[in-house]
């Protein structure tokens, strides 16, 4: 019975009409064993005539001979009516057998049919010649195409990159092989393409080979990726690349050999006054100034190698071999439309004007790291001579600003780590659930200079951060932390299990620190710091820098029982196309958004909008800045699960927190300096 796919899927087989067939079949097997009977009983009587008329004189022997024909055609006679039936008997049972095979083979197909119309993926037979045979309804609706137009139509028609002749070549090569997954492109019927995954294997049918075809589009999975890879190296916000990726970038350039004038050029833009900007309209005006300015910057400085947004509101361009001669005339193309462009929010109106540092440097003998810092050198001085220029490093301009800047700050920060004149403090994070809940804390870091006074955490974080040194003071944070709190930690954690939380800050620098995250196991290895204790806080901005690590860092913490933050969430506002991304379990509203939630209804917005975000991503909410009772009980009626302030309680000295006070169902309603005395407020 010959192979015929599509007629079980679409055209099932009617066995009725099967049975005039078979009968006939049988009646013509009568007709013939009947007819060989009459054929031999003709010839005897033919024989016996010729035998009479030569022995016509012998009437004994004529009698004899006659007796002999006459019971040699009953034999012939009796045997042809015996037969006859046993041919139509055998004929008769073999259509009952087609018959009930027809049947099962129509059964067969039903179940066919009904199989191959629930498969999502599409599922295509073909010849050894690459002919369609069979095309389900999941490969009609994939390609675009009905079944009926597609059969007997080459394979190369759908899928122009498959070689399915060297497919079967490669197959019979080694045939051990089997299935075969290959990424091709398809094409639908107006001409579309599409990626595609396609599995491959032989198919042998009733003594045919076919090769079938399961066919996978792979649209959404493309997009999904080249998202992730998008906020792996870019920046969500403004398109420009991200900090990370201008790293490696600036870290490859090297002397063009060849060359008369081997120097590049690298420029840093910073926005004047940006965060009066934030302050006056509100984060998203910030962001859509960022986002507009973005696109300026693309257009104008469109001849750099590299673009990035370093971080908050700096942009840097960086300018190779021949390029870095027009740096400078395009960076003044840049102030001037940026002087004239005229940026909008909402029914506000407002101008922008840009300071920029350059330097023209050899990667032969400059770093990267040293002339990005002089480039940062370069914008300060353009701002203390007036913002809205262009500034050229000079060597003077680093002497200039040497007692103000971070140069001053740098030995500053060494020292006060040397000399132990870095503070600890813990400020409280209060439940908003219920009376019953301990109180969190956060760890916050504070640094006196040599004359005993407090240096303001923006400054010197700002400075550690953009000189690489966050790592030594992050590390020497935990280590303190561990070292003064592993009892206390052991036995909060005994007493109230996965009901806390100690959080400690990591910057983004430290996230880029490749040997940190076996540091950290060894910390809590020693001191034996169970690491449910524990919750790191990063901030967004730290987090999106670097997705991938950031996200491995993130998974194999939180598998050994560590809880993770974001902080400052909202400060950039493309968050949420990353945030499902990261294993997170606390998410700190910025309190910019919460300082005025009470008198401005776009901060109330933003509020009630990023806690519901986190209440769908399973995360807990924590609101900074929440300064006043008042405000304190509004978030509580907004729904937001934790608030920090001086609403709920003032920074005290590590020395002076006593964790286990914490456990007393009484704590949330009393006040800070009840529960933990001898708070010290900054």
């Amino acid at each position: 019975m010959s192979l015929r796919p599509n007629r079980l899927i679409r055209h099932p087989w009617r066995p009725y009409r099967v049975v005039p067939a078979s009968t006939r079949s049988a009646t013509r097997g009568f007709v013939i064993a009947l007819s060989g009977s009459l054929l031999t009983l003709g010839l005897v009587a033919w024989d016996y005539r010729e035998r009479m008329s030569a022995i016509a004189d012998d009437s004994s022997r004529q009698h004899a001979e006659l007796g002999v024909a006459l019971a040699l055609a009953l034999g012939v006679a009796i045997a042809t009516m015996t037969i006859a039936p046993l041919f139509y008997l055998r004929f008769r049972s073999l259509a009952r057998a087609e018959l009930h095979d027809l049947a099962d083979l129509d059964a067969a197909g039903e179940t066919l049919r009904a199989l191959l119309g629930t498969v999502s993926h599409g599922v295509i037979l073909t010849d050894v010649d690459g002919r369609i045979r069979l095309f389900n309804p999941a490969a009609e609706i994939l390609f675009g195409r009905l079944c009926e137009e597609t059969l007997a139509l080459p394979i190369e028609i759908l899928i122009p990159d498959l070689r399915l002749s060297e497919v079967i070549e490669s197959t019979r090569a080694r045939p051990g092989l089997g299935s075969r997954v290959l990424h091709l492109r398809g094409v639908r019927a107006d001409d579309r393409q599409f990626p595609m995954r396609v599995l491959t294997r032989p198919l042998t049918l009733d003594g045919e080979d076919f090769r079938m075809l399961i066919a996978e589009d792979m649209t959404d999975l493309e997009r999904s990726e080249q998202r992730m890879e998008f906020l792996e190296q870019r920046d969500p916000l403004t398109g420009l690349q991200n900090r990370p990726t201008f790293e490696r970038v600036l870290g490859a350039v090297m002397p063009l050999r060849g060359k008369e004038n081997p120097k590049h050029a690298l420029c840093l833009i910073d926005i004047d006054r940006f965060k009066v900007i934030n302050d006056t309209f509100g984060h998203a005006a910030g962001n859509k100034v960022l986002e507009q300015l973005g696109q300026i910057v693309q257009t104008k400085l469109g001849a750099a190698t590299a673009l990035a947004r370093l971080s908050g509101d700096e942009i840097v361009a960086l300018f190779v071999g021949d390029a870095a001669h027009q740096a400078k005339e395009l960076c003044e193309d840049l102030l001037r439309t940026t002087r004239n462009f005229l940026f909008t929010w909402q029914e506000s109106s407002f101008d922008i004007t840009l300071s920029i540092g350059l330097v023209v440097f050899d990667p032969a003998k400059v770093g990267a790291v040293d002339a990005l810092g002089q480039a940062d050198i370069a914008c300060r001085v353009a701002k203390k001579q007036g913002r809205d220029r262009i500034h050229v490093y000079g060597h003077r301009d680093a002497e200039s600003i040497r007692h103000r800047g971070d140069l001053a700050l740098l030995p500053v920060i060494g020292r006060a780590l040397s000399d132990g004149r870095f503070r600890i403090m813990a400020q409280p994070i209060q439940s908003l659930k219920g009376t019953n809940e301990p109180i969190h804390y956060e760890i916050l870091a504070r640094m006196q200079d040599e004359k005993g006074e407090a240096v303001v955490p923006e400054t010197f974080i700002a400075a550690a951060e953009r000189h690489i040194l966050m790592p030594t003071i992050d590390r020497w944070i935990v280590t303190h932390v561990f070292s003064h709190q592993s009892e206390q930690l052991a036995a909060w954690h005994e007493a109230v299990p996965d009901r806390f939380m100690l959080a400690i800050n990591l910057s983004g620098t430290t996230l880029m620190d490749d040997g940190f995250t076996a540091y950290l196991k060894r910390q809590f290895s020693e001191y034996e710091i169970p690491y449910a204790s524990i919750c790191f806080e990063i901030t967004e901005t730290a987090a999106v820098a670097d997705l991938r690590r950031a996200r491995t860092f993130m998974q194999e913490m939180q598998a050994l029982g560590t809880s993770f933050a974001v902080d400052d969430f909202g400060t950039g506002f493309a968050s949420y196309a990353y945030l499902k991304f990261l294993p997170v379990d606390y998410l700190k509203i910025d309190g910019s958004f919460v300082r005025n939630l009470e008198t401005d209804p776009v901060d109330r917005a933003l509020v009630s909008s990023i806690n519901h975000i986190g209440h769908v991503l399973g995360m807990k909410t924590i609101a900074e800045w929440a300064e006043t009772p008042e405000l304190v009980e509004r978030l509580r009626t907004m729904g937001v699960d934790y608030a920090q302030g001086f609403g709920v309680g003032r920074p005290l000295r590590l020395e002076d927190l006593r964790l286990h006070r914490a456990l007393r169902q009484n704590a949330a309603v009393q006040t800070p300096a009840d529960v933990l005395p001898g708070s010290i407020a900054l």
